[in-house]
């Protein structure tokens, strides 16, 4: 008699425990809005305690954050596109809007948790209503187990909840490319604010910094004169658009040349970020590099003052040449092989053999490609490996700007690569219009400033660096 007291008691346990558990895992899930944001929040039962947080089609984000055996997973199910541009374009005061959702969240937490220890009620009392157990206190019992299970499953994982292990999560899918999704959510917004604030300052020094360069080093400018700002590898930073935008206005540049990767992944979401471009009064030439897929081009091309280019265009007398990276035509984001290398560089030597009259400037993304055509062009400008540097080869200039958004929006969370753009001096000499100097500008972090380089050009090459005609200056400030 007592052995089978013991077994009922021991059943009713085990199916409080069950009922409590299959009850969560069906019906334990909601969905909540953040903004232009849907999500989908979820708990499961695992060995790990485990928050996963699902991007669709990125992948998604593992941690072991607790210690008890419960799976967190928030999933991104939908995102309101038209709202979240208003949200992006009006730039709204970013401490309201964190302020507005962390409000938010606890109030969706605290509705969420009242949810679950409901069901784990009802999934305890289930548990014992299948052993047939007959009478309302029995019910009691189960539902009382069952919220005292869900009570202390939550308890423990609240207590032991360590947002520090999302500093070395595990990565599937297309994010695996993407280690900083996790930390974005916390330091984006209030980084643009600063960055864009601080980006405005360096344009202005840059241009009060440009009167001692003409100082030691005139360039005697004539109306005549083509200014053209050569950007690239932007990244969706929104601090590196700004800077882009104050420095051709500052510096008044007749044109930009963006020579790509103004995107990391291609997705329509990313796309609404391009939108700042409308800003610009000036013309904009974009190459399209491997991070930009057809989905971002076909958004560049609703902006009027964007042109992306694949083939010859003449601004001002300048004529551009610019071919698209082969990645851009599909949702690859892997750049050509240097095995292939060879063969894209034949076929764009074909196309500028097919211009009997010669171009201005050769613009491609990739630095291996553009390296091959040295000789072919009187300037090449190109990206991609984030490394500004200026150099003469074979009769052409080779200009890379580096990486104009500091590696990406990455860059918002540390200083490892700098802001860079090179502007360069177009002036018609005996008929013709050639490079007679180009500056690199880089900013190197929020406290060190930024730095300034000129080299000036004679009709057909660099001169000389012992030579002292040629001043190279090589300027610092600070945003003090």
């Amino acid at each position: 008699m007592r052995k089978k007291k013991s077994l009922t008691i021991m059943a009713t346990i085990l199916l409080t425990i069950m009922g409590m558990m299959l009850s969560v895992s069906l019906f334990g899930q909601t969905i909540f809005s953040l903004k232009a944001f849907q999500f989908r929040l979820a708990l499961q039962f695992s060995e790990k305690g485990i928050t996963q947080v699902e991007i669709p089609p990125l992948g998604l984000i593992k941690a072991h954050t607790h210690q008890t055996p419960v799976k967190i997973i928030v999933r991104l199910e939908n995102i309101d596109l038209e709202l979240l541009k208003e949200f992006v374009s009006d730039s709204p005061q970013q401490a309201k809007i964190i302020s507005d959702i962390r409000s938010q969240s606890k109030h969706i937490l605290t509705v969420y948790v009242f949810k679950l220890l409901l069901l784990s009620a009802l999934g305890g009392a289930f548990g014992v209503f299948l052993i047939r157990r007959k009478g309302i206190i029995p019910l009691l019992q189960g539902a009382l187990g069952g919220l005292i299970l869900a009570v202390i499953l939550l308890a423990g994982t609240y207590y032991t909840y360590d947002t520090r292990e999302f500093q070395k999560p595990k990565y599937e899918g297309v994010l695996r490319a993407a280690p900083w999704m996790v930390s974005l959510a916390e330091q984006t917004f209030g980084k643009i604010e600063t960055l864009t604030e601080k980006m405005q300052v360096v344009a202005t020094n840059l241009y009060d910094l440009f009167e001692q360069i003409e100082n030691l080093k005139p360039l005697t400018e004539t109306a005549n004169d083509i200014k053209v700002l050569h950007v690239s590898d932007t990244h969706n930073n929104p601090a590196g658009i700004e800077f882009i935008h104050s420095v051709a206005r500052l510096f008044d540049a007749d044109l930009i040349i963006d020579t790509g990767d103004i995107s990391d992944f291609g997705t329509p979401l990313e796309a609404l970020l391009l939108d700042r471009l409308k800003k610009l009064n000036k013309p904009y030439i974009f190459i399209p590099g491997n991070h930009d897929s057809p989905d971002i081009v076909e958004h560049l091309l609703q902006i009027p003052e964007v042109t992306v280019l694949d083939g010859l265009t003449e601004i001002n007398g300048l004529r551009i040449i610019g071919f698209p990276d082969p990645a851009s035509f599909g949702p690859d984001v892997v750049p050509p092989s240097i095995d292939d290398i060879p063969q894209y560089v034949d076929q764009i030597k074909e196309k500028l053999f097919q211009v009997p009259e010669g171009v201005n400037i050769l613009a491609l993304h990739n630095h291996d490609m553009a390296k091959e055509l040295a000789g072919y062009a009187p300037v090449i400008v190109f990206g991609h490996n984030h490394r500004l540097a200026i150099e003469t080869n074979k009769d052409s200039v080779l200009v890379n700007a580096g990486t104009s958004g500091a590696s990406g929006i990455r860059g918002l969370q540390s200083f490892n690569s700098p802001y860079s753009v090179v502007l360069l001096y177009f002036r018609r000499i005996d008929e013709k219009i050639k490079l007679v100097a180009a500056d690199s500008i880089k900013v190197n972090n929020l406290k060190q400033g930024f730095t300034l380089e000129r080299k000036v050009f004679n009709k057909e090459k660099e001169l000389p660096a012992e030579n002292p005609d040629n001043q190279v200056l090589n300027l610092k400030s600070y945003f003090d």
